[in-house]
């Protein structure tokens, strides 16, 4: 998989390499050591210079301070290393060979430099030797190997010289001398603990915080960039862009109908899937792309630098966005699985005089227009949109308040039968706006679906409509339209069993009407659902019948009463032939099948007449009456059943 962001924006976090870390200590610790040893060197020369042979002084002082110039050297090389890198083996072999060599040479001082015939010389060197001893443990505790090898180097020589000179304080001199190694050898034991303690404790530390830090930035189960790193990335872009007079791209891509797959297969074969479609997206992106994935089946794509003008850089974002598209073509083969996959793709283009956020929401108001026009598709931002976007959650606000203020209202259109008797009536909502008087349905209706508010409003088209049934004459039929919403709800049919208790309308008054879509997106559950409303009395009519899957099986298998023939196939009927044989179909087909036959939208006696001719059952539309509040429609209702046709 492809780099998917260059993240220049977040500092990182540089965990804590415990060895790397030892070194350095001890590194840190060698310009003042070097000083030390020079001083301490040239004291010690010094003060043995009337006791021991000269040439001895100086060639040990010469190579100590040799080896001192070449751990300078060696300090220098340290230094031009990265902070952030690791430090290899080679650098601790290094230390330890030149803290043995260091010893080494102290040791030969307090052996050569050892005055047989006097003993405040001998203390003298005794003295000296154990305070590099213990200056040591601060230096070299960090590595125990480089520790170890000097202290033991230093003092080994000098206890072997006290036994040498067989004086009366050899023997006391050699038991404190190994004690005092003893003791310094445990201590920078315990000091080397120490150190790696609060050194892996820090390591801890800074892991933690590096997982908090990725978490709060990429997406866990993709790794891409989430949300929050888009955004800023994003900001960045439109920055650069404005500076350099660039245009860039954002794509907001979801994948098409990913519901079902995770309803259908689970959801450890849904998370493989969106790790799969992360790879396949990043196949087309360049190196200084971003891909981010923002939740769910939701990713956003930034595309630098696409172009010179506006108009170019939304030519080239969209093809690009097209190709991303037909990758899709090939599907994916996941656990077993052979998963055929779409994506719609909305796409906005900056900079622009809005915010990142904005450019955001931009690309997903076009990827919506993407799916509202079929799905599997490319759509550029345009001002359009927004304003569609703006209308939509003006109608949102208000249906909110319609609810809370009791703004709708029910209107009843009649039906007919041959003889022009009312037989029943379709319930159609209207909205009593305070602005814009009485709004249709059809300005409002796809919103509430799309919101969800279509749930709150069919609950109370059922309960205005149970309450008007107990007004009406026992032989009329109340029509409802149900929601798939609605109907989906598992609670649907308690919900309505309490509403006829409640009201104490007649079940066997109520008709519901479905679509075919509704029926068919789970028509097991459509089945028993129907099923269990059927047995209470309630009859189902199929609305708007030649719109949708108009499969003879799935009527064979649904409990259905009654079929409306959609009004685009009622218009013109006299004089379309197309029309006239979809009606013929129908009408035939639902008498093979018992089923009775409405026909919506009549306008026209000819269109009335013709139906009549092919034994129609039941007829609908402005010929004969228009939508009216149930007081006037209640009123209008005369002897034998007849309302005045306005045809």
């Amino acid at each position: 998989m492809k780099t998917f962001i260059a993240d220049t924006h977040v500092k990182s976090v540089t965990l804590t390499d415990v060895k790397s870390e030892q070194i350095r200590i001890l590194f840190a610790a060698i310009p003042a050591s070097l000083v030390t040893i020079l001083v301490v060197s040239f004291i010690l020369g010094m003060v043995q210079w009337t006791v021991i042979d000269h040439r001895t002084i100086i060639a040990w002082f010469a190579a100590t301070n040799l080896l001192s110039l070449f751990r300078l050297y060696q300090f220098r090389q340290y230094r031009r290393l990265p902070d952030t890198e690791p430090v290899g083996d080679r650098w601790q072999q290094r230390v330890v060979i030149t803290s043995i060599a260091s010893g080494v040479l102290w040791g030969l001082g307090g052996y050569f430099l050892f005055a047989e015939q006097s003993l405040g010389h001998q203390v003298f060197v005794a003295f000296v030797i154990a305070g590099m001893c213990a200056g040591a443990i601060t230096t070299l505790s960090s590595i125990t190997p480089a520790v170890r090898g000097f202290v033991v180097c230093a003092i080994a020589p000098i206890i072997v010289k006290f036994n040498l000179i067989d004086s009366d304080i050899s023997l006391p001199m050699t038991v404190m001398s190994v004690l005092f190694t003893t003791m310094i050898l445990i201590s920078a034991q315990r000091l080397n603990q120490t150190i790696r303690e609060s050194l892996e404790v820090r390591h801890q530390f800074e892991l933690a915080e590096q997982t908090i830090r990725h978490q709060a930035q990429y997406d866990d189960l993709t790794d891409l960039p989430n949300r929050r790193m888009l955004l800023a990335t994003l900001r960045q872009e439109i920055a650069k862009s404005d500076r350099h007079h660039r245009y860039g791209a954002v794509f907001f891509i979801d994948l098409d109908r990913f519901k079902a797959v995770n309803d259908s297969l689970g959801h450890a074969v849904g998370d493989e899937l969106l790790v799969e479609v992360a790879k396949k997206i990043a196949l087309r992106l360049r190196q200084e792309d971003t891909l981010a994935r923002l939740g769910g089946d939701e990713f956003v794509v930034l595309l630098p630098e696409v172009g010179d003008d506006e108009d170019t850089a939304g030519d080239h974002a969209s093809m690009i966005a097209d190709e991303i598209r037909k990758m899709f073509v090939t599907p994916f083969l996941i656990q077993g699985h052979e998963i055929h996959l779409t994506i719609s793709i909305g796409i906005a283009v900056f900079p622009t005089d809005v915010s990142a956020e904005d450019l955001l929401k931009h690309s997903d108001v076009a990827m919506y227009r993407a799916k509202n026009e079929g799905r599997d598709s490319v759509r550029l931002f345009s001002v359009e949109m927004q304003e569609a976007v703006n209308q939509h959650r003006i109608i949102e606000k208000g249906l909110r308040q319609a609810l809370a203020d009791s703004e709708f209202e029910l209107y009843f259109q009649a039906q007919y039968d041959g003889e022009s008797r009312v037989v029943g009536a379709e319930t159609l909502l209207r909205w009593n706006h305070p602005d814009r008087g009485v709004v249709a349905p059809g300005l409002f209706i796809d919103i509430a679906e799309h919101t969800g508010l279509i749930v709150p409003i069919g609950d109370w088209i059922l309960q205005s409509a149970c309450e008007r049934l107990s007004s009406l004459p026992p032989q009329l039929t109340i029509s409802v339209n149900v929601s798939p919403r609605q109907f989906g709800d598992p609670s649907f049919v308690d919900h309505l069993k309490q509403v006829l208790r409640e009201t104490g309308a007649n079940p066997a008054q109520l008709k519901l009407e479905i679509t075919e879509g509704l029926a068919m997106a789970d028509i097991g559950h459509s089945i028993d659902t129907m099923k269990q409303l059927k047995q209470l009395g309630i009859s189902f009519s199929v609305d708007d019948f030649g719109t949708g899957y108009s499969s003879l099986n799935y009527l064979n298998r649904l409990p259905i009463d009654e079929l409306k023939i959609d009004q685009s196939f009622v218009r013109d009927i006299s004089s379309s032939s197309d029309n006239a044989v979809i009606v013929d179909t129908i009408i035939v087909m639902a008498r093979q099948l018992n089923l009775q036959v409405v026909a919506e939208g009549i306008e026209s006696e000819a269109e009335l007449d013709y139906l009549k001719a092919k034994r129609c059952n039941y007829f609908q539309g402005y010929y004969f009456s228009r939508p009216q509040p149930f007081d006037q429609f209640s009123t209008e209702i005369g002897p034998g059943l007849k309302m005045k046709a306005r045809g």
